[in-house]
């Protein structure tokens, strides 16, 4: 039969096992890198091929569409068409849209992606803050009331009822839902008619749950409703990666699926084919310092031969660490590493600011994908990615760089309870594994606008000493001496004349100590225009423009610099100065109409 001895053939000893598992609950614990997706869409295609499964009446459920168009080009690949590969709420909304008319009668409410907009008008109505730090408050807030299925009367925080409730008249009013909605609503119709339910249960008949220590209550409920009584269920996933508890997710019901289905198949998946074993040494030393409810997999075993020691490197400051990952990378490509071979990761998005401006200044191409709500599209050419971790699962790469590994970012400052260490832990453990050849972690001591001297991540101190590198303690990125395949001369403050060392100062043109020659009030516009851009983008704002490049675009629009001046700037360039050239000078030429020095740059 077609495609049957490939379901088979190139398969290990567990990953056979679980393909042969074919019927009632089974629950696969899988480690990263372990082949977890090639064992469940080699285990439905064997289903079908043995004529077990229909393959039109398979659901596979993910929670991204990369995963879920993954399962479905290998099932392609394996001869078996026709099984239904959909992220949660892809097949809700499917669902929905088919029951809506029976149900409640007429059109599907329009679905919106863009809640903040939505937050945004409804709080309008209140007289609650209306501040970008409280929209994102509160949203957090009603995400997580929705996903607990909670009324806005049961928030004991009185302004978060308040912006929940405005947001629940707003979205009624105006007939539109977000896609929490759609999960509440399906769940609703489902659970008010046993017909609905019965109908889903006749089309669905074998289901599988990819990344299962990821769901949250309200998607765990309609995976009991899609079930019923039907006991084959297949879900697999792994508690030491569970990092969106933030967002509901709960590996409770992995790490209890086998109290409730007793007679469950269970099968671990713990060699990885990814990661040279230098990496997995270094990632099973984080896996011990996990509560034991991570254990469900156990330590890896790498099946690659030895590669190089994992890099772990200090900085004085932010700005020698980004000059120092900047310029590696340089290495690396000159070396023969493809661009889709390197990810920058961070805890959070503002750390990779540095790091984009750093690499403009070297003229290499990247691009920022930092979770999928404020993810840029990719572009044609390849390019180095620069990520949050949370935007990385799944995801691997030859050479990894994790940055920013101290107490107060890797534990991130506001992990306070055991639980949340326990999160940041997961955090650290799933970029490490992004890993497959290299592996650099690097921090710095301190904030480039000084502060509080930063500590090394207590991660990192846990961990033995002889797998690390020598330390890296320079107190300057000097290119002219340390890295001399670094052909671009320092440039000079047009200042002081002093020379310019961090990414910051070469994209200003100046020190950080030299004042700039515009007056605040212009830059003050500046950052206004840029904040209500993001939010009409949805994108963070140093996507639009960064600190510093904003900083200098405003300079060169003071001095009267031409358009073709401003596409200079590193952080500018061509594409975001013909999107906003005219309309920041517009902004700057409003804030004193009689300044002379922006006569042309008026409407």
């Amino acid at each position: 039969m077609p495609g049957q001895r490939q379901t088979l053939d190139s398969l290990d000893t567990a990953q056979r096992a679980v393909v042969e598992a074919l019927e009632g609950p089974v629950v696969i614990y899988a480690g990263a890198g372990s082949g977890k997706t090639r064992a469940i869409t080699h285990r439905i295609a064997h289903g079908c091929n043995q004529k077990i499964y229909e393959p039109q009446k398979v659901l596979a459920v993910t929670f991204t569409t990369r995963a879920a168009d993954e399962m479905a080009l290998r099932l392609s690949a394996l001869g078996i068409r026709n099984v239904a590969t959909r992220t949660f709420h892809s097949a809700a909304l499917r669902q929905l849209k088919y029951f809506w008319p029976k149900a409640i009668g007429g059109e599907t409410p329009k679905v919106i992606e863009n809640k903040f907009k939505v937050l945004s008008a409804a709080l309008d109505k209140t007289s609650l803050s209306n501040s970008k730090s409280s929209i994102r408050e509160y949203l957090s807030i009603i995400e997580s009331a929705k996903t607990n299925r909670l009324e806005p009367d049961s928030l004991t925080n009185l302004d978060h009822a308040t912006a929940y409730q405005a947001y629940l008249d707003f979205t009624n009013k105006n007939n539109i839902i977000d896609f929490e909605d759609v999960l509440l609503l399906l769940v609703a119709i489902l659970e008010d008619s046993e017909d609905f339910a019965d109908e889903v249960h006749q089309n669905y008949q074998w289901l599988t749950v990819d990344e299962y220590q990821d769901v949250n209550p309200l998607q765990q409920r309609l995976l009991e409703l899609w079930l019923g009584e039907n006991r084959n269920i297949c879900v697999v996933g792994d508690s030491a990666q569970t990092i969106y508890s933030f967002a509901g997710a709960s590996s409770k019901p992995l790490e209890d699926f086998t109290k409730k289905y007793e007679d469950a198949s269970v099968f671990r998946l713990n060699r990885n084919y990814r990661s040279k074993p230098e990496i997995i040494e270094y990632a099973n030393k984080l896996l011990v310092q996990m509560p034991s409810s991570s254990a469900s997999v156990g330590s890896l075993m790498s099946t690659k031969e030895a590669g190089e020691k994992v890099a772990v490197l200090p900085f004085v400051n932010d700005s020698a660490e980004a000059d120092w990952i900047a310029q590696s990378i340089v290495d690396l490509l000159q070396g023969g590493q493809k661009e889709t071979d390197i990810v920058v990761l961070a805890r959070i998005n503002s750390q990779l600011e540095l790091v984009a401006a750093a690499l403009e200044e070297r003229g290499v191409d990247f691009w920022l994908q930092t979770g999928e709500r404020y993810s840029i599209k990719n572009r044609l050419e390849p390019r180095i990615t620069l990520a949050t971790i949370h935007a990385t699962k799944g995801l691997e790469w030859e050479n990894v760089f994790i940055m920013g590994a101290s107490d107060g970012l890797l534990p991130y400052v506001q992990a306070d309870s055991d639980e949340e260490i326990a999160e940041e832990l997961r955090l650290f453990y799933v970029a490490i594994t992004r890993a497959k050849e290299k592996l650099f972690i690097t921090w710095a001591r301190s904030r480039d606008t000084g502060g509080k001297d930063r500590i090394k991540s207590r991660f990192l101190t846990k961990i033995d000493t002889d797998t690390l590198t020598k330390a890296n303690d320079e107190t300057e990125f000097a290119p002219s001496k340390q890295r001399h395949n670094y052909k671009k001369e320092l440039m000079r403050c047009t200042i002081c004349d002093k020379a310019l060392v961090s990414a910051t100062e070469v994209i200003l043109q100046r020190c950080k100590i030299c004042p700039s020659p515009t007056p605040k009030e212009y830059l003050s516009a500046g950052l206004e225009w840029r904040s209500n851009q993001a939010i009409m983008d949805d994108i963070p704002e140093f996507l639009v423009l960064s600190n510093a490049a904003l900083e200098a675009f405003v300079d060169a629009l003071y001095s009267a610099k031409s358009e073709e001046a401003c596409i200079l700037i590193p952080g500018v360039g061509v594409e975001k100065c013909a999107k906003y050239f005219e309309e920041l000078a517009t902004v700057l030429a409003g804030v004193n109409p009689a300044e002379p020095k922006l006569i042309d740059l008026k409407p």
